[in-house]
């Protein structure tokens, strides 16, 4: 996947991560429980995917460089 696909897909993650967090509240405050219920789950999920595959991310590109700059030596 090129770069420009990549951060559509990541922006539009996050603006689903805040329209979700914002309906969540708004529903609960509404008296809709459940689908507030819901609607947080959602964001709940995609927090954590998108929190593990940015850690994953960091440690992929740590471990790179790392081993590349123990080659030069």
């Amino acid at each position: 996947m090129d770069e420009k696909k990549k951060s559509k897909l990541i922006t539009w993650i996050l603006i689903v991560m805040i329209v979700s967090l914002v309906g969540s509240f708004v529903l609960f405050f509404m008296g809709q429980y459940m689908l507030a219920f819901a609607v947080g789950g959602l964001f709940m999920i995609l927090a954590t995917f998108l929190g593990q595959w940015s850690s994953n991310k960091s440690r992929d590109y740590i471990h790179r460089n790392m081993h590349n700059n123990n080659n030069k030596w």
